[in-house]
């Protein structure tokens, strides 16, 4: 219902869905693998670079399309709301399923990127699985909130692509950890959207599993945010009715 409702009227519909993370991807691999031709430290290929950036960017995207997609989840489907009792929790949660389309598209291109450079995937890319769930869960927890918000706030569902922009370039995803200030890497070692990419990147690109503190603490967030803004969207529903 929500792919179908994005790609409304376009020629091609929902095979967008699957093209603008495909040519997304790709343009990001010929500038950063091909032009300028950037490095990660302790690699010697540019095209390990560029892995790494699509295993770290493929995540972002899932996670930034998700929950803009959650955010207009309960303001689109208003005729829904209105008409039919129901649980309104329920359209948050499927919106912000959309995600798994760009994930899905961009990780088999990374491994794609890897076989060409010559790091072979390991068994430590099963690691990525869980990592996966649990990011959905965070971005669904998150959702519940957004849908909130953009219900009563219209401004905050126009604003938050922007927001997101924002916190893609104060995130380590397009540049390591390791290049930032002292204190900002420290924040970035509390930010759990990195932690949450991270989940997936570390398994993929560098064949290892992530420490257990570091599931545990996304986990505790995701678990502690989720049951917050579960609460709060149970106590509101009752208005969003008349506010959209």
């Amino acid at each position: 219902m929500f792919l179908s409702d994005r790609f409304l009227g376009s020629r091609l519909g929902t095979i967008w869905a699957l093209l603008n993370p495909l040519l997304m991807l790709g343009t990001y691999t010929f500038v950063f693998g091909f032009v300028f031709k950037s490095k990660l430290p302790g690699a010697d290929t540019t095209l390990a670079y560029a892995t790494w950036l699509i295993a770290g960017y493929g995540p972002w995207l899932a996670i930034s399309d998700s929950l803009n997609s959650a955010a207009q989840s309960v303001v689109s489907n208003a005729g829904l709301v209105k008409n039919m009792a129901f649980k309104t929790e329920c359209l948050p949660i499927a919106a912000s399923m959309l995600g798994m389309i760009p994930l899905l598209i961009s990780m088999p291109f990374a491994l794609v990127l890897m076989l060409i450079d010559g790091n072979l995937p390991t068994w430590h890319v099963l690691a990525a699985i869980p990592g996966a769930m649990l990011v959905f869960a965070f971005v669904a927890a998150l959702g519940l909130a957004a849908a909130v918000l953009t219900t009563f706030v219209r401004d905050f569902g126009v604003m938050l692509p922007t927001l997101l922009m924002m916190l893609l370039f104060a995130t380590p995803i397009f540049y390591p950890a390791e290049s930032m200030p002292g204190i900002l890497r420290m924040l970035a070692e509390w930010n759990p959207f990195y932690l949450a990419v991270d989940l997936m990147r570390t398994p993929l690109v560098f064949h290892e599993v992530p420490d257990f503190r570091q599931w545990t603490y996304v986990s505790l967030i995701t678990a502690a945010v989720g049951l917050i803004n579960l609460k709060l969207f149970r106590r509101l529903k009752g208005s969003m009715s008349s506010a959209i």
